[in-house]
């Protein structure tokens, strides 16, 4: 065996026991949508439906079953029924009812399509037509109630197809023969003399409403014509849809000419701004040239005396009596034209006023069809609404007058009785209807469902991995399948196939339960080894900078799996190269060697209360060369002492130096200390929950235990998931 002396001496230089908050921290998951919230309660509901299934089943059909033999066993019940018309099959003798409940507008008779049954079957359960009939019952059977009557007895209409029939059927129920007879044949005469009475009087009251009506219509339909006449005189019109064609091509006219103006406007007056300009600097032949036609020869005769004076200045001197008579003739030549030129100029100017009036007067028009066309919506629309309004009240006018005139012709066929198509006849028994089984078995439902909601409460364990993250609102590390082969090594197997180290192609020797999963390959895949893959590379994880190199395995409540899954999850990092020890620090119930099969003469209880040496103590497994085992060693009376002595802590630093991982199978944690001794002085502790046994109470409170302690909680090993 290696020698560890140099462990025992060596200076504790290297790794330290790191404190919580060196690992990182859980982030806790957003919060969810409320349909997320929707969608994760019903998944709930739906998997306590599964588990619960076998009870929710026997309670429906222990409930069903039983009702069902007590309806059985109950004495037979007799039912009896008429049928009775209530409308005239033929359009001709329907004629008359239309018209009534057209003018009435009762929808106790119907609409305009026909009789409103679900209304019509109110009315005949009301107490104002059955109360008459009871009392006519209660003298042949005093002791029959009111209630025990409406109670048995059904009114309802005859359905056939979508639009059902015009027939209403009666029925009533009861144990003697004699008496549904009897009552049936009695609601028969009563519904029959209602129907007569009925119509007679909606025939009086739709004569009478016509009556009172014609006159108010007539008022209205005059009023509204008075009204349309006033409209037309003040807004000058005849037709809205003539005056509105009307303004629309005015205001397209307008536009269009008013631009017209603008540009000959402005023309005109840039025009009569350059000939001013000429005429003040005294260029009268300019301003003469714009017209030349009718200013030819003086535009000649100053052009030739200028030339005149240019060929005599070359001769005579400016005093010489030649130029100063072309002088004089140029001065009457420029007075001439300046007279002319002011005419044009004049002339121009006059133009540019009548344009600007011109202009006026189409900003005017615009202005008037402008204002026509704002109010053009307003005219139009109570135009239309005094048309609309005058309209109605015709036709309600025209109407009345209409029906008025049928009511008179149609007086005489005024009676019109309903009719008993089936007769009351000999009551047969009736059965149970199946609608009443079928509450049954839906009640039953309902009360095994409610059945399956307490026993939920009751068994108030784990189910699922994200029922445990839900209520510890920690990070679910692993999630470790049931595996049948665990539980058969655990009970009749000691020696399985030896470890096969990733990647070596040598087979060791290694005795561990489970082994048999392990096959000589590079990589093999089941179910188990890939959640312990999975769980090993979760705890690596959960920090990158400062890896964790020790941790506490432990569970609430005994028998959760925890030493098998520190076996498991140390022979994972050891077949990927990392230095592995396992420390068995339960001093109280020991399995780690048991499960190794491994001697435990001595282990950490001895390491810790003597001067043995850790060669001694520390046990690698047979031809593995990353795992290493310390088991607990002989039992001590006080293990609390032991674990949380000085010795102790040394003895963690020293194994943390020298091992990639250490990991501690703790006792439980509730009742008793170890586990969160240790915990504090470890990188952290991973709680092993087993699903479907531990109960959500008892993690919490040995959660709590481990926040008191300081501990930090890596996160929670679901043990017995089903995926």
């Amino acid at each position: 065996m290696e020698n560890y002396q140099d462990f025992m001496t060596r200076e504790n230089t290297g790794k330290k026991i790191r404190r919580q908050d060196d690992i990182l921290d859980y982030k806790i998951t957003p919060e969810k949508s409320d349909e997320e919230k929707i969608i994760k309660e019903l998944g709930k509901l739906v998997s306590a439906g599964k588990r619960r299934a076998f009870l929710i089943v026997i309670v429906a059909i222990s409930f069903t079953g039983f009702n069902a033999w007590r309806l059985s066993k109950r004495p037979p019940v007799y039912e009896g029924k008429f049928q009775i018309l209530v409308e005239p099959v033929t359009l001709s003798e329907n004629k008359l009812l239309r018209v009534v409940t057209q003018t009435l507008g009762d929808t106790t008779f119907g609409t305009n399509e026909g009789l409103d049954y679900e209304s019509q079957i109110r009315v005949l359960q009301s107490p104002k037509i059955i109360l008459p009939i009871i009392e006519r019952i209660q003298e042949v059977y005093p002791q029959l109630t009111p209630a025990h009557i409406t109670r048995e007895l059904s009114t309802k209409r005859i359905m056939e197809g979508a639009e059902g029939t015009k027939i209403i059927e009666v029925s009533f129920r009861n144990r003697n023969p004699e008496l549904v007879k009897f009552i049936l044949e009695t609601v028969a005469e009563g519904y029959l003399k209602y129907s007569l009475e009925e119509r007679q009087t909606t025939i009086r009251q739709g004569m009478n409403y016509i009556k009172d009506q014609i006159p108010v219509q007539q008022a209205d339909v005059d009023r509204l014509q008075g009204d349309l006449e006033s409209l037309r005189q003040r807004y000058d019109l005849i037709n809205p849809v003539v005056e509105g064609g009307y303004l629309s091509v005015q205001a397209q006219r307008i536009g269009p000419q008013l631009v017209e103006i603008q540009s000959l406007l402005a023309e005109r007056e840039s025009q009569y701004a350059t000939l001013q300009n000429l005429f003040e600097r005294g260029n009268y032949v300019s301003i003469l040239s714009k017209e030349a036609a009718t200013y030819t020869f003086l535009i000649r005769d100053i052009s030739i005396i200028d030339t005149e004076i240019s060929a005599a200045l070359t001769k005579y001197r400016e005093e010489s009596d030649t130029i100063q008579d072309l002088r004089q003739q140029k001065q009457e030549l420029n007075l001439r034209a300046r007279r002319e030129a002011l005419t044009i100029l004049e002339k121009v100017a006059s133009e540019v006023q009548g344009i600007q009036d011109r202009k006026e007067l189409v900003l005017q028009d615009q202005m008037r069809y402008e204002q026509r066309l704002r109010q053009y919506p307003t005219m139009a629309r109570q135009y239309a609404d005094l048309e609309q309004q005058l309209q109605v009240a015709t036709d309600s006018l025209n109407s009345l007058l209409t029906k008025r005139n049928n009511l008179q012709v149609d007086a005489a066929q005024q009676e019109i009785p309903w009719q008993i198509i089936a007769p009351p006849g000999t009551p047969s028994t009736s059965t149970t209807p199946r609608k009443t089984y079928i509450l049954l078995a839906i009640v039953g439902l309902v009360l095994g469902l409610i059945a399956a909601f307490f026993a939920e409460i009751i068994n108030n364990v784990f189910h699922d991995a994200d029922d445990i993250e839900e209520e510890t609102r920690l990070p679910i590390l692993g999630m470790i399948p049931i595996a049948k082969e665990l539980k058969r090594g655990t009970q009749k197997r000691k020696t399985l196939a030896p470890l096969a180290l990733a990647g070596t192609g040598q087979r060791k020797g290694l005795d561990l339960i489970g082994e048999s999963q392990y096959r000589q390959s590079s990589y093999i895949s089941s179910p188990l080894l890939e959640a312990f893959r999975s769980l090993y590379t979760n705890i690596r994880l959960l920090s990158i900078h400062k890896p964790i190199h020790s941790l506490v395995i432990g569970g609430a409540i005994p028998n959760v799996g925890k030493s098998t899954i520190a076996i498991h999850l140390a022979k994972t990092a050891a077949t990927i190269g990392q230095r592995i020890l396992i420390v068995d620090a339960d001093l109280r119930s020991p399995k780690i060697h048991t499960k190794l099969d491994l001697p435990n003469l001595r282990g950490l209880s001895d390491a810790i209360s003597t001067d043995i040496s850790l060669n001694e103590v520390i046990q690698r497994l047979p031809n593995e060369d990353n795992l290493f085992v310390l088991t607990a060693g002989s039992l001590p009376s006080d293990p609390i002492k032991l674990l949380s002595s000085k010795k102790m802590h040394s003895l963690m630093e020293q194994f943390q130096d020298f091992f990639d991982l250490v990991i501690y199978d703790t006792p439980p944690l509730m009742g008793l200390a170890d586990g969160s001794i240790l915990a504090a002085q470890t990188d952290g502790f991973v709680m092993v929950v087993k699903i479907d046994k531990t109960e959500r109470s008892v993690v919490v409170k040995a959660l709590d235990g481990l926040k008191i302690s300081g501990a930090s909680v890596l996160g929670i090993v679901a043990n017995g998931s089903e995926r």
